[in-house]
C-alpha cells in the first residue's frame, strides 16, 4: 500500500511538472525603450560633425586606427513574471521601417538572451521593432511595436565586419540605400585576393545593404586578380582600374608598372554604370576607400548638388578609419576640386555636370538618370 501510494504521488508529482513545462496559451513582454531618438555616432564622431570647424579632423581623428564603426542600438526584452510554461525555442526580433508592414530587417535565432544589437539604421528615419517568442510554426507570440527615431545628422557611417571605411553617400540629398563608399572586399594582390568577408559580413551587405553591384576602382593585379565579385554570383563585378600615386585622380593618363591607365575614360564607364537603375544598390571602393573612391564619392554628390561643406565633411570622415596616412582639403582643393571649379558654371553642381559631359564625355540624358535615380527630392 505504501508503495502504490509512493508511486501514485510520482506520478502526480510528474504530471504536475510536465503540466508546468507545457507550451503556454499565452505570452507577455516588457520591452524597453529605446529612446525617442537614436544617434548611432560615437562621441568622438559627434565632436566631428557637430564643430563649425570642418576643413580639419586635428585632434580628433589622423587615420591612424580604426574609430570610423556606428555605435550599435540595443534592443531589450524581458518576460513577463506572469508567464508559465516552458521557455520558447527562441526569439526573433523584426524592425520595421516607417509603418511598412514587411520588415526592414529580421533577427531570428536568438537563444538564451533578453537583448540584441543591431546597426546599420538609415538617417533621420522612424523604426518599430517588435519582438517573437517562437515555439513552432503554429505557436507563436508577438510583443507590441515600439517606436524611435535616427539622428538627422551624417554621414550614415556603416559596421560590416572586416569592410573598412564603408558608408552611405545618402542622407544629405542623396536617398539613403542605394549608393555607398568603402575599402577593399577582398585583400590586395599580396593575399592573392582573398576575401574579407565573412558570412556576417556577406549577410550585412546583401540582406540588409542589398548590393547588387561591385565597381573596384583598384589597379590590374592590385584587386588580387579577382574575375568575380567576393559577394557572390548575385553580384555584377566591374573592374574599372584607376591610378592614384599622388596624382590628380580626374585627369590622369599615363603609363605606370606597364599598365597604360586612362581614368577619364574609366570614369565615363562608372558613371554610365550609375545611370542604369537596375545597377542598384551599389557599393564602390578602391583599396582603402579614400583617393580615387574619395574622387568618385565628390563627383557623384557635386553632380547630386549637395553643399561643399558636405562634400569636404565626408571626404575627411576617411581620417577616422585607419587609413594609414590623413586625408586633408588640399587633396581636393590641389587636384580634383580645382579642376571641376575652373571649369564653366555658375555652381558646383552645374560645372561638375558641364565638366562630365564635355570633357569625360558622359551623355546627358545619363547625367539626368544618375540625377533622377539618386537626388531625394
Amino acid at each position: 500500500m505504501k508503495k502504490a501510494l509512493t508511486l501514485l504521488g510520482s506520478l502526480f508529482l510528474l504530471t504536475a511538472l510536465t503540466a508546468c513545462q507545457a507550451t503556454p496559451t499565452s505570452f507577455e513582454f516588457k520591452l524597453k525603450d529605446a529612446g525617442m531618438v537614436f544617434d548611432f555616432h560615437t562621441e568622438l564622431q559627434n565632436k566631428y560633425i557637430n564643430n563649425e570647424e570642418y576643413m580639419n579632423t586635428s585632434g580628433i581623428a589622423a587615420g591612424s586606427s580604426s574609430k570610423e564603426q556606428p555605435m550599435p542600438l540595443f534592443i531589450n526584452w524581458e518576460e513577463s513574471k506572469s508567464n508559465t510554461g516552458k521557455k520558447p525555442k527562441y526569439y526573433i526580433v523584426d524592425i520595421y521601417e516607417g509603418n511598412n508592414e514587411t520588415p526592414w530587417f529580421t533577427k531570428s535565432n536568438i537563444t538564451n538572451f533578453d537583448q540584441y544589437e543591431f546597426y546599420n539604421f538609415k538617417i533621420d528615419t522612424e523604426y518599430q521593432y517588435q519582438v517573437t517568442a517562437y515555439y513552432s510554426d503554429a505557436v507563436q507570440f508577438k510583443s507590441e511595436k515600439k517606436a524611435f527615431r535616427t539622428t538627422n545628422k551624417g554621414p550614415r557611417n556603416l559596421y560590416v565586419n572586416n569592410v573598412m571605411n564603408i558608408r552611405d553617400l545618402g542622407g544629405h540629398g542623396i536617398k539613403q540605400g542605394l549608393i555607398y563608399r568603402s575599402g577593399r572586399f577582398n585583400e590586395n594582390a599580396d593575399q592573392a585576393g582573398a576575401s574579407l568577408l565573412d558570412e556576417q559580413s556577406k549577410d550585412v551587405l546583401l540582406n540588409v545593404l542589398k548590393i547588387k553591384t561591385e565597381i573596384d576602382l583598384r589597379r590590374p593585379g592590385e584587386n588580387g586578380n579577382i574575375k568575380a565579385s567576393p559577394l557572390g554570383e548575385t553580384v555584377s563585378y566591374n573592374h574599372l582600374p584607376m591610378y592614384y600615386g599622388g596624382e590628380n585622380v580626374l585627369t590622369y593618363v599615363g603609363e605606370h608598372s606597364a599598365f597604360l591607365y586612362d581614368n577619364p575614360a574609366r570614369i565615363k564607364e562608372f558613371f554610365e554604370l550609375l545611370s542604369n537603375k537596375d545597377n542598384y544598390p551599389l557599393d564602390f571602393h578602391c583599396a582603402i576607400g579614400k583617393d580615387r573612391t574619395g574622387c568618385m564619392a565628390y563627383l557623384i554628390e557635386a553632380l547630386c548638388g549637395m553643399e561643399e561643406e558636405y562634400l569636404y565633411r565626408d571626404y575627411l570622415f576617411s581620417n577616422f578609419a585607419k587609413i594609414s596616412g590623413i586625408c586633408e582639403t588640399k587633396d581636393i582643393d590641389d587636384k580634383y576640386g580645382a579642376t571641376l571649379k575652373a571649369y564653366e558654371g555658375d555652381t558646383l553642381q552645374e560645372k561638375t555636370y558641364n565638366y562630365l559631359n564635355k570633357v569625360i564625355g558622359v551623355e546627358t540624358e545619363k547625367l539626368d538618370a544618375i540625377k533622377d535615380i539618386l537626388i531625394d527630392k
